[in-house]
């Protein structure tokens, strides 16, 4: 003859099996949480100079497109200059200085050097149709919100 189970064992398997649905529902849902970019990893190119903006600014998560990309060297991107402001892969990386400190945002002079918008569009746009990877069209990067 079959034992009957008492309340107790019943509820307390219950619960055991609502736990282990609600860890697996949780491992689920943990690698989409765990691999979205910090808000400290997102850079904005929208700097004030650049103002005011026709478009919205260029985001990308800085650390995500590199490993994308496979870019190890910081000097493929803020390359370096030689001492009359040309480009120059020789020279140490301009890393940690802004784009806007060297390239002066375009008022309509055309003076000395690259103007900044020129500049972000010839180095990003250069590399994503160099590589045949990455958005070449205005809305690739400059997403609506």
């Amino acid at each position: 003859m079959k034992a009957r189970r008492s309340l107790p064992v019943a509820a307390a398997q219950m619960a055991v099996l609502l736990a282990t649905l609600a860890a697996a529902l949780l491992l689920l849902l943990l690698p989409p949480v765990a691999t979205a970019p910090a808000q400290e990893d997102m850079t904005t190119l929208a700097p004030e100079a650049l103002a005011p903006h026709s478009r919205p600014a260029a985001s990308f998560v800085h650390d995500t497109h590199n490993e994308k990309a496979k870019i190890e060297d910081c000097g493929v991107c803020h390359h370096g200059t030689t001492e009359d402001g040309h480009r120059d892969p020789a020279a140490p990386s301009s890393e940690g200085t802004p784009c806007a400190d060297c390239h002066a945002a375009d008022n309509g002079t055309r003076g000395k050097g690259t103007p900044l918008e020129r500049a972000y569009h010839r180095q990003c746009m250069g590399c994503h149709k160099q590589q045949a990877k990455g958005p070449t069209a205005c809305g690739g990067c400059h997403a609506k919100r």
